[in-house]
């Protein structure tokens, strides 16, 4: 085993595991990234020291293991599409999907196709098929996201010189008041149409209150029908379809 202060070693049931030696720590720690083990140990730690303390805590490791989020059959509910996930063509070597199937704005239904024979548990599929769901959701955004706000900034007789859609998976919505620009992540298309229009709702305030003060809650309140910090506790809580 290399002494690096990180390095990869093959477990036969918990999978490739990446070890990280941290420098002042004195225990161990893990957790699951993307499918992945990582595993936390105190520099000063043995090459048997850490097969030791991998073995003595499988069955925690295990324990902690996400379940798998997709499965063959399963149709995922993006509330402003669905998905559907199938096995594929037998040439097929990645996840697909096709847009153009939901290409009716009356009928959001898209399928995403595995390669065949391969098991969608597999960290890298489980990964691919998430993809693919973003791929939708920047597909979809300018047709779902733009027409309802522009619709509330029009009920509010507010003016928006610029709607843009971003591409960044951190903030959901961000407004730039002197140049009445507003930008809504794509992200927003995964979120049920309340909290969607409360992010809309959000940076609509901005226009009027750029910062954060007691006077911008009241008016965001005002616009979200004083159900402002309802929807941010439910915004917080939210179970996201895909990986961010």
């Amino acid at each position: 085993m290399p002494d690096l202060a990180t390095f990869r070693i093959s477990h036969p049931t918990l999978g490739e595991i990446k070890v990280i030696r941290r420098t002042g720590s004195g225990k161990l720690s893990a957790r699951w990234i993307n499918g992945r083990l990582r595993v936390n140990i105190p520099a000063y730690a043995t090459e048997n020291e850490i097969v030791r303390a991998i073995e003595q805590h499988k069955a925690d490791f295990e324990a902690i293991r996400p379940k798998p989020r997709y499965a063959v059959g399963q149709t995922i509910d993006c509330h402003n599409f669905t998905a559907t996930i199938a096995r594929g063509n037998p040439g097929q070597t990645t996840p697909a999907i096709n847009l153009a199937a939901g290409a009716s704005a009356s009928d959001l239904r898209f399928i995403i196709t595995l390669p065949d024979g391969r098991n969608p548990e597999e960290p890298e599929l489980q990964q691919a098929i998430s993809r693919c769901l973003h791929t939708a959701a920047r597909h979809l955004a300018p047709h779902i996201l733009l027409p309802e706000a522009r619709r509330l900034a029009e009920r509010f007789g507010l003016r928006v010189d610029k709607w843009e859609i971003a591409h960044g998976k951190s903030t959901l919505g961000t407004c730039f008041p002197t140049q009445r620009r507003i930008r809504l992540s794509y992200l927003c298309v995964f979120l049920d149409p309340e909290l969607r229009n409360y992010i809309i709702c959000h940076e609509l305030a901005h226009l009027t209150e750029p910062g954060h003060t007691p006077a911008f809650h009241r008016l965001c309140d005002s616009y979200c029908n004083g159900r402002e910090t309802v929807l941010l506790r439910r915004l917080r809580s939210f179970s996201w379809p895909v990986d961010r």
